[in-house]
């Protein structure tokens, strides 16, 4: 069983994102930012954190995609603004982002931009949106901002979303066949 801690635009709000970390950072086997930080790409707070470059990021060395295979695990990373990860009236456009994600053997996808928390499995894929710890938006936005652990098992996926406190949100966990 491994863990990856997810974590996506915090817009400047360094203070939360360090917080998370560091509660998980011993936790986990890899720690993913997908974008719209606001920092330098050489922020300290990066070290050890696999990420990319959102819409609202300027430093050139954030890069727009990456792929990355942990512990037997394939992952696509992007913030999904060049993959039009934003859909009206539904919760992600992923056909771009699956197609990316199929010519690099990747069997998880990992996005922001819509700041809209989820799971779901598509194309046999695991795609997961952590939300935004810092702007929420949606139905849920109430809850003040999430993130997402995922839990890589024998046969399944699981994902966890916590909010600003680090408190589990059980209604929102999803379950998937590997």
């Amino acid at each position: 069983m491994t863990k990856f801690l997810i974590i996506s635009d915090t817009h400047g709000d360094r203070d939360i994102l360090v917080q998370i970390i560091n509660h998980w950072r011993s936790q986990v086997d890899g720690v993913f930012y997908n974008g719209d930080s606001e920092l330098s790409a050489q922020d300290d707070v990066f070290e050890g954190v696999t990420t990319v470059i959102g819409n609202m990021d300027y430093d050139p060395n954030f890069v727009e995609a990456r792929t990355e295979t942990i512990a037997g695990t394939t992952f696509f990373q992007t913030h999904g603004h060049l993959y039009q990860a934003t859909a009206p009236g539904t919760w992600a456009n992923l056909a771009l982002m699956d197609q990316a994600a199929q010519s690099r053997g990747a069997q998880v996808v990992l996005f922001g931009h819509t700041h809209l928390e989820g799971a779901v499995s598509y194309h046999h894929k695991l795609f997961i949106n952590p939300g935004s710890i810092s702007l929420p938006k949606g139905p849920r936005a109430v809850i003040g901002g999430t993130y997402a652990i995922l839990v890589v098992e024998e046969k399944q996926y699981v994902v966890h979303f916590y909010n600003r406190a680090h408190q589990l949100l059980e209604n929102l966990t999803v379950s998937v066949a590997r």
